[in-house]
Protein backbone atom coordinates (compact mmCIF):
# COMPACT_ATOMS: atom_id res chain seq x y z
CA UNK A 1 0.00 0.00 0.00
CA UNK A 2 2.85 2.21 1.03
CA UNK A 3 4.60 1.40 -2.34
CA UNK A 4 1.47 2.08 -4.22
CA UNK A 5 1.06 5.07 -2.79
CA UNK A 6 4.18 6.69 -2.84
CA UNK A 7 4.47 5.81 -6.39
CA UNK A 8 0.93 7.19 -7.44
CA UNK A 9 2.72 10.67 -5.60
CA UNK A 10 5.67 11.20 -7.40
CA UNK A 11 4.04 10.34 -11.04
CA UNK A 12 1.35 12.71 -9.78
CA UNK A 13 3.93 15.74 -9.74
CA UNK A 14 4.22 15.80 -13.48
CA UNK A 15 2.06 18.26 -13.18
CA UNK A 16 4.44 20.51 -11.62
CA UNK A 17 6.11 22.46 -14.70
CA UNK A 18 8.24 24.21 -13.26
CA UNK A 19 12.18 25.21 -15.14
CA UNK A 20 13.72 22.11 -14.78
CA UNK A 21 10.69 20.19 -16.95
CA UNK A 22 11.95 22.83 -20.06
CA UNK A 23 15.49 21.52 -19.19
CA UNK A 24 14.77 18.34 -19.47
CA UNK A 25 12.76 18.77 -22.78
CA UNK A 26 15.28 20.80 -24.77
CA UNK A 27 18.09 18.68 -23.57
CA UNK A 28 16.80 15.67 -25.11
CA UNK A 29 15.31 17.31 -27.93
CA UNK A 30 18.69 18.72 -29.05
CA UNK A 31 21.28 16.28 -27.81
CA UNK A 32 19.00 12.87 -27.26
CA UNK A 33 18.07 10.27 -24.77
CA UNK A 34 21.64 10.25 -23.17
CA UNK A 35 21.93 13.95 -22.43
CA UNK A 36 18.22 13.83 -21.43
CA UNK A 37 18.88 10.72 -19.06
CA UNK A 38 21.58 12.79 -16.93
CA UNK A 39 19.60 15.57 -16.76
CA UNK A 40 16.88 13.02 -15.17
CA UNK A 41 19.66 11.50 -13.32
CA UNK A 42 21.05 14.90 -11.92
CA UNK A 43 16.81 15.76 -10.73
CA UNK A 44 16.30 12.92 -8.57
CA UNK A 45 20.18 13.04 -7.00
CA UNK A 46 19.01 16.63 -5.82
CA UNK A 47 15.61 15.06 -4.84
CA UNK A 48 17.10 12.66 -2.91
CA UNK A 49 19.44 15.07 -1.18
CA UNK A 50 15.54 17.25 0.21
CA UNK A 51 14.87 13.33 1.39
CA UNK A 52 18.27 13.08 3.71
CA UNK A 53 17.54 16.36 4.81
CA UNK A 54 13.90 16.02 5.66
CA UNK A 55 14.65 12.65 7.56
CA UNK A 56 17.84 14.43 9.43
CA UNK A 57 15.59 17.35 10.43
CA UNK A 58 17.93 19.75 8.62
CA UNK A 59 15.17 20.95 6.76
CA UNK A 60 14.44 23.64 10.09
CA UNK A 61 17.71 24.87 9.16
CA UNK A 62 17.69 24.80 5.28
CA UNK A 63 13.98 26.72 5.43
CA UNK A 64 15.16 29.49 7.41
CA UNK A 65 14.27 32.79 6.02
CA UNK A 66 17.66 34.07 6.02
CA UNK A 67 18.82 30.36 4.18
CA UNK A 68 16.22 30.37 1.71
CA UNK A 69 16.87 33.89 0.90
CA UNK A 70 20.46 33.12 -0.29
CA UNK A 71 19.51 29.76 -1.79
CA UNK A 72 16.86 31.39 -3.51
CA UNK A 73 19.56 34.05 -5.05
CA UNK A 74 21.44 31.17 -6.18
CA UNK A 75 18.49 29.66 -8.03
CA UNK A 76 17.39 32.62 -8.97
CA UNK A 77 21.01 33.57 -10.98
CA UNK A 78 21.84 29.76 -12.27
CA UNK A 79 18.00 29.73 -13.85
CA UNK A 80 18.20 33.77 -15.24
CA UNK A 81 21.74 32.58 -16.88
CA UNK A 82 19.89 29.58 -18.41
CA UNK A 83 17.16 31.53 -19.68
CA UNK A 84 19.82 33.88 -21.76
CA UNK A 85 21.76 30.82 -22.80
CA UNK A 86 18.45 29.52 -24.47
CA UNK A 87 17.69 32.87 -25.96
CA UNK A 88 21.11 33.30 -27.85
CA UNK A 89 21.45 29.58 -28.12
CA UNK A 90 21.64 28.43 -32.40
CA UNK A 91 18.92 26.09 -32.76
CA UNK A 92 21.46 23.05 -34.17
CA UNK A 93 19.86 19.65 -34.49
CA UNK A 94 22.40 16.57 -33.14
CA UNK A 95 22.20 13.40 -34.37
CA UNK A 96 24.68 12.13 -31.23
CA UNK A 97 26.43 13.29 -28.51
CA UNK A 98 29.60 13.06 -26.80
CA UNK A 99 29.80 10.07 -24.10
CA UNK A 100 32.51 11.61 -22.73
CA UNK A 101 32.42 11.54 -19.12
CA UNK A 102 32.91 15.96 -18.96
CA UNK A 103 30.16 16.04 -21.15
CA UNK A 104 27.20 13.57 -19.73
CA UNK A 105 28.18 15.34 -16.38
CA UNK A 106 27.30 18.72 -17.27
CA UNK A 107 23.89 17.66 -18.15
CA UNK A 108 23.43 15.77 -14.85
CA UNK A 109 25.19 19.20 -12.83
CA UNK A 110 22.56 20.95 -14.67
CA UNK A 111 19.39 19.42 -13.72
CA UNK A 112 21.02 18.64 -10.10
CA UNK A 113 21.22 22.68 -10.37
CA UNK A 114 18.12 23.88 -11.46
CA UNK A 115 16.30 21.89 -9.16
CA UNK A 116 18.04 21.79 -5.91
CA UNK A 117 18.33 25.15 -5.49
CA UNK A 118 14.93 25.95 -6.28
CA UNK A 119 13.57 26.64 -2.82
CA UNK A 120 9.82 25.52 -3.70
CA UNK A 121 11.18 21.99 -4.33
CA UNK A 122 12.77 21.44 -0.76
CA UNK A 123 8.81 22.71 -0.08
CA UNK A 124 7.29 20.11 -1.29
CA UNK A 125 9.66 17.85 -0.23
CA UNK A 126 9.12 18.85 3.24
CA UNK A 127 5.03 18.18 2.88
CA UNK A 128 5.71 14.92 1.10
CA UNK A 129 8.10 13.71 4.10
CA UNK A 130 5.55 15.12 7.19
CA UNK A 131 2.73 13.27 5.41
CA UNK A 132 4.21 10.30 4.92
CA UNK A 133 6.07 10.81 8.39
CA UNK A 134 2.23 11.35 9.96
CA UNK A 135 0.73 8.25 7.61
CA UNK A 136 3.36 5.54 7.83
CA UNK A 137 4.81 4.95 11.78
CA UNK A 138 6.75 2.04 10.74
CA UNK A 139 10.17 2.91 9.65
CA UNK A 140 9.95 0.45 7.04
CA UNK A 141 6.82 1.56 5.31
CA UNK A 142 7.88 5.33 5.28
CA UNK A 143 11.31 3.95 3.59
CA UNK A 144 9.45 2.11 1.12
CA UNK A 145 7.30 5.08 0.65
CA UNK A 146 9.91 7.45 0.47
CA UNK A 147 11.28 5.55 -2.49
CA UNK A 148 8.30 5.16 -4.40
CA UNK A 149 7.77 8.56 -4.78
CA UNK A 150 11.43 8.94 -5.83
CA UNK A 151 10.74 5.84 -7.99
CA UNK A 152 7.50 7.85 -9.47
CA UNK A 153 9.30 10.97 -10.13
CA UNK A 154 12.22 9.10 -12.03
CA UNK A 155 9.55 7.27 -14.19
CA UNK A 156 7.73 10.74 -15.08
CA UNK A 157 11.13 12.24 -16.38
CA UNK A 158 12.07 9.04 -18.28
CA UNK A 159 8.68 9.04 -20.22
CA UNK A 160 9.87 12.33 -20.69
CA UNK A 161 12.70 12.19 -22.23
CA UNK A 162 12.06 9.03 -24.21
CA UNK A 163 8.88 10.88 -25.58
CA UNK A 164 10.56 14.17 -26.31
CA UNK A 165 13.29 11.49 -28.31
CA UNK A 166 10.22 10.49 -30.54
CA UNK A 167 9.32 14.37 -31.29
CA UNK A 168 12.43 15.00 -32.38
CA UNK A 169 11.78 13.30 -36.09
CA UNK A 170 9.73 16.21 -36.51
CA UNK A 171 11.44 19.22 -35.07
CA UNK A 172 12.71 21.22 -37.47
CA UNK A 173 16.01 23.56 -37.01
CA UNK A 174 13.40 26.33 -37.01
CA UNK A 175 11.38 25.08 -34.82
CA UNK A 176 13.80 24.12 -32.40
CA UNK A 177 14.53 27.84 -32.86
CA UNK A 178 11.47 28.89 -31.53
CA UNK A 179 11.52 26.35 -28.96
CA UNK A 180 14.67 27.80 -27.30
CA UNK A 181 13.29 31.30 -27.56
CA UNK A 182 10.19 30.35 -25.76
CA UNK A 183 12.27 28.51 -22.91
CA UNK A 184 14.68 31.14 -22.87
CA UNK A 185 11.68 33.64 -21.88
CA UNK A 186 9.77 31.40 -19.23
CA UNK A 187 13.26 30.54 -17.45
CA UNK A 188 13.74 34.02 -17.40
CA UNK A 189 10.13 34.54 -16.28
CA UNK A 190 11.12 31.59 -13.52
CA UNK A 191 14.19 33.19 -11.96
CA UNK A 192 12.31 37.09 -11.44
CA UNK A 193 8.82 35.52 -10.21
CA UNK A 194 11.38 33.28 -7.73
CA UNK A 195 13.62 36.55 -6.91
CA UNK A 196 9.96 38.36 -6.44
CA UNK A 197 9.00 35.72 -3.93
CA UNK A 198 12.15 35.83 -1.70
CA UNK A 199 12.75 39.04 -1.45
Amino acid sequence: MSFLEGFAIGLGMVIFIGPVFFILLNSSLQFGVKAGLAVASGIIFSDIICVLLCYYGLFSFVNREENQFWIGIVGSAIIFGLGINYLLKKAIIITSISTKPKRIKTFFLKGFSVNFFNPFVLAVWIGVFQYGQSKYLDKEYLYVFLISVLLGIFTTDVLKVLLANRLKEFISAKRLAIFFKITGCLLIFFAIRLLYLIW
